[in-house]
C-alpha cells in the first residue's frame, strides 16, 4: 500500500507493524490530521498496483487516545455483531430462553393493568442487546496504553480491515511501553500509523520501526 502527502515523498506500507509519521511543522501536522478525517484532499492512497483507495474506507482515524472522548463507542456495533456471529447454538438458545422468561414475567404483570397492553418479542439478538446496554469496561479509559491496546484488539477480534491512525501516543507512554506496543502490533499482524507532533530527537524508538519525519521547514527526512 502507498500513502502520500502531496508534494512529499510517499510512504510504502508493506509489512505488519507500527509506522510513525512525525513532524515539527504545525502546517504538516494539521494537514495530516485533517487529511485522515477527509477534511482536505492532501492525502492520497493506493494499493500495490497503484489503484486509488478511499481514505475513509482504508483508515480508521482514532485521534488522541485521551482527548477524543470514549473512542470505543463507535466499535460497539462491530463487537456485538462479532459476538453474535461466533455465539454457538447452545448459548444462543440459552440467551433467547432467558429473554422469553423475561417476556413471560412482564406479560403476566401487564395483565394486572386496566389497559390492554401486550409485548412483542423479537428473537433478533442485536435488538435484544440494545436493551442490555453492552459496553466496554470504563476503567480502560483511564489508561492511554489500555485504550490503544483495546482498540487494537477490537480490530483483531472483529476482523476490521481498516488501518488505525492514532495521534500523540508519545505524550502518554514511556520507552518500555513503546517497545511493548510495537511488539504487540506485529504479533497481531496489524498495520498501525502513529502521528506525532514533536522534534525527531524526542522520540526514543527502536531502529527497526519505520520512522518518517517532516521538519518544521517541511523538509522530508526519510
Amino acid at each position: 500500500m502507498n500513502l502520500s502527502y502531496l508534494t512529499h515523498k510517499k510512504w510504502v506500507l508493506k509489512k505488519f507493524g507500527v509506522k510513525i509519521i512525525a513532524t515539527g511543522s504545525p502546517i504538516a501536522y494539521r494537514d495530516l490530521i485533517q487529511g485522515f478525517q477527509r477534511q482536505n484532499q492532501l492525502l492520497l492512497c493506493s494499493d500495490d498496483n497503484y489503484n486509488a483507495l478511499n481514505i475513509s474506507e482504508t483508515f480508521d482515524f482514532i485521534g488522541d487516545p485521551l482527548l477524543s472522548g470514549d473512542i470505543t463507542k463507535k466499535y460497539m456495533t462491530h463487537i456485538v455483531s462479532s459476538y453474535i456471529t461466533n455465539l454457538d447454538e447452545e448459548n444462543r438458545n440459552k440467551v433467547i430462553k432467558s429473554f422469553y422468561n423475561l417476556e413471560t414475567t412482564l406479560h403476566d404483570t401487564l395483565l394486572l393493568e386496566d389497559l390492554p397492553l401486550e409485548i412483542t418479542f423479537d428473537e433478533d439478538l442485536k435488538k435484544l442487546f440494545k436493551l442490555t446496554d453492552v459496553h466496554l469496561d470504563k476503567t480502560i479509559l483511564n489508561s492511554p496504553y489500555g485504550i490503544i491496546e483495546t482498540v487494537l484488539r477490537i480490530h483483531q477480534v472483529c476482523n476490521l480491515r481498516t488501518i488505525p491512525v492514532i495521534c500523540n501516543v508519545a505524550h502518554y507512554i514511556e520507552e518500555r511501553e513503546w517497545q511493548e506496543l510495537a511488539s504487540l502490533i506485529t504479533q497481531m499482524k496489524l498495520i498501525v500509523i502513529l502521528i506525532e507532533f514533536t522534534d525527531a530527537k524526542n522520540l526514543y524508538i527502536r531502529k527497526d520501526i519505520p520512522f518518517y519525519y517532516i521538519d518544521k521547514d517541511l523538509v522530508d527526512w526519510y
